[in-house]
């Protein structure tokens, strides 16, 4: 082979690298499909066969082929960073961050990643350009010397047009290209049909339906029962649990249901809990204190199905607006870390997060011999917290687990105590007229175990298991949490039939199944505030620590707790409309992220620190906002859209 040869045969190679690169990521380090780097290489290898052969004599093609390909390549590439971040495909979540902003915080935070992969993206058309020039351009010092002749070949064996159709076609049957397509027909399909969570059911007469008890198990997913990721004695007693229960095994995470209150609304009420800025999650239901009021969920249909119903978590039931939340659907009572303590005799163990799971199991047992003995079905459902990320809070009485990882430690003793309260049950009521559930609340965020979690994310699954007296079996029916309180209702032989939200029963999606890109999606039923920063007076009270804008109320809390220091944010679009709100420690925590939004926050810096309230552009430019300090009760009016440049 000629030297113009072996560098043809060169620059094609890395071609085929380059273009391919996004897919091989993705495949290799993502978990994505093998179809999708089959098809990078194969339109790798068309346009190479196009446009390297010297063929193109003319600019415009040259150039025509070279925004193609950028174009085919970019559509790659944010494939790639969709599995990145998402360990999925295209979906709302990724096209809403892609925003001057996010990329300016991206920049700010990974500016040398940012740099590798937008040049990367960059060298793409230059290569096509550059390859495909036409022959008698290429080497002409030497074909001149030897007196080649350069002319094109006036019968090409292959028609270029031919491949060129082969081309378009091939792009269009891509695997981005299918997942993009895929996403605009579904989010069209959506986009057209009613959005509105409604619940209806049809209880059946005549019959008490058996109780009910839901165990929330903090971050329990079903990826630690992989024992070629994990060991396989670290979970024994829900292993032997799963041979006497019924195992949904395809139990998907939607968006917007990833953290813990999110996954208790999303179960309960059959859809998402949708937040507008990275750090609203806790803070959007404990600023309401009678969340989705309208929604029917669990609770409420339980209640109106004749439950004694009663919540109780090891946490503060303030938090994140859990205590809200639960009482304006259909809980009787809900206890959290105050509740438990002011009605326990001794003392308890407490971690930095609350009540240990084994004196959360022991103060239930209490409360269903007195639920028992009333002879009226009853709801109780359980959150445990020891196994939250990112080591875990088990019990100084639980033993080490073999290997250092702290994490196993509490998912070991965790099992132990489900098993352990799941064996005393037995005791105490009638297995046949009760159904046991153990449900994850969300997927596993990034703990001592992320490398194991995160090496197939698109292969991980929720735990969710119900044990009521029936036989043991599998079922592989794909559901996400918008299934769990209608399926629950129904093994409890309560309804016939059931909606709740947009959430059917499992045998409802084994009979009609959905696309499995359907679970991609989050539904929500978010009851929209018609507030406006421009429009509406803005109060603030620093000693009720209380915001005020239009008829809205707003406590300022810690994430439903009280409000030691931090920030407490409204968030607004350049409109001026109210977005969100959040809560964090510090300025620092959410400047990055943040910076440039319409915002209005009260700041306390340290716990006994002077307390101050701004309105504005969030910027270190102080010019940017206005500033009040020692103002005790304030009312802001007057504030114009032109005040504040975006």
């Amino acid at each position: 082979m000629n030297a113009p040869g072996w560098r043809r045969f060169l620059g094609q190679s890395v071609w085929l690298v380059i273009f391919a690169w996004p897919a091989l990521w993705s495949v290799v380090g993502l978990g994505a499909s093998w179809h999708w780097l089959l098809s990078s290489l194969l339109l790798a290898s068309l346009f190479a066969f196009i446009g390297f052969r010297g063929q193109l004599r003319h600019w415009l093609p040259r150039a025509s082929l070279s925004v193609f390909g950028f174009i085919v390549i970019v559509l790659n590439w944010l494939l790639a960073v969709s599995f990145y971040t998402q360990g999925t495909g295209f979906n709302d979540q990724l096209f809403f961050h892609i925003t001057p902003s996010s990329l300016g915080v991206a920049w700010s935070t990974n500016r040398l990643q940012m740099i590798t992969q937008f040049s990367a993206l960059a060298v793409v058309p230059l290569f096509i350009w550059w390859f495909s020039r036409p022959l008698d351009s290429r080497d002409s010092g030497v074909s001149q010397e030897k007196g080649v002749n350069r002319e094109q070949p006036s019968a090409p064996l292959i028609n270029s047009a031919v491949v060129s159709v082969l081309l378009l076609i091939a792009a269009a049957l891509s695997y981005p290209a299918l997942d993009l397509a895929g996403y605009l027909a579904e989010r069209a399909a959506y986009s057209s049909a009613p959005r509105v969570a409604s619940t209806s059911y049809t209880a059946i007469e005549g019959s008490t339906p058996k109780n009910i008890i839901l165990i929330y198990a903090e971050s329990l997913e079903a990826t630690y029962f992989n024992t070629r990721l994990f060991n396989e004695n670290l979970l024994p007693e829900l292993t032997k649990l799963k041979t006497e229960a019924t195992v949904y095994t395809d139990v998907r995470q939607r968006p917007g249901t990833g953290w813990t209150i999110a996954g208790m609304v999303a179960s309960q009420c059959g859809f998402s809990v949708q937040v507008n800025t990275p750090f609203s999650g806790n803070t959007r239901l404990a600023a309401s204190e009678r969340p989705y009021e309208s929604a029917k969920c669990l609770g409420d249909v339980a209640k109106e199905l004749g439950y004694q119903t009663l919540a109780l978590g090891g946490a503060n039931s303030a938090f994140a607006g859990k205590g809200n939340f639960l009482r304006t659907h259909g809980f009787d009572r809900v206890l959290g870390r105050e509740e438990i303590l002011a009605q326990t005799q001794e003392a308890l163990e407490l971690s930095p997060w609350g009540i240990h799971d084994d004196d959360l199991f022991a103060f239930a047992l209490a409360e269903i011999e007195i639920f028992e003995a009333s002879q009226q079905p009853y709801l109780l459902s359980l959150l445990t917290l020891d196994t939250h990320h990112p080591d875990g809070y088990p019990a100084a009485s639980c033993p080490q687990f073999a290997g250092g990882n702290p994490m196993d430690t509490a998912l070991s003793c965790t099992d132990f105590q489900i098993g352990a309260f799941i064996d005393s049950l037995s005791e105490i009521v009638d297995l046949d007229n009760t159904v046991i559930a153990v449900f994850s609340d969300h997927l596993a965020m990034r703990n001592s175990h992320w490398s194991q979690l995160a090496a197939n994310p698109l292969q991980r699954r929720l735990l969710f298991m119900v044990m009521d007296g029936e036989r043991a079996e599998e079922v592989d029916t794909p559901i996400s949490h918008y299934e769990i309180g209608p399926t629950l209702l129904a093994k409890a032989n309560a309804v016939s039939s059931i909606n709740i939200g947009f959430g059917r029963t499992a045998g409802a999606m084994l009979k009609s199944p959905v696309d499995e890109r359907h679970f991609r999606r989050a539904l929500y039923a978010e009851e929209s505030l018609d507030l406006n920063l421009f429009r509406d007076q803005l109060t603030v009270d620093e000693t009720a620590l209380l915001i005020t804008l239009g008829g809205a109320e707003f406590s300022i809390t810690e994430n439903g707790g009280p409000f030691l220091y931090g920030i407490y944010m409204l968030v607004f679009d350049n409109d001026g409309q109210f977005l969100d709100v959040l809560y964090a420690r510090s300025l620092a925590d959410v400047m990055p992220q943040m910076r440039g939004k319409l915002v209005a926050y009260f700041e306390r810096k340290t716990r006994d620190g002077e307390q101050s309230f701004t309105v504005g552009r969030l910027s270190p430019d102080p010019d940017a906002s206005r500033h009040y300090s020692q103002f005790g009760s304030l009312e802001i009016i007057g504030i114009r859209p032109d005040e504040f440049s975006d």
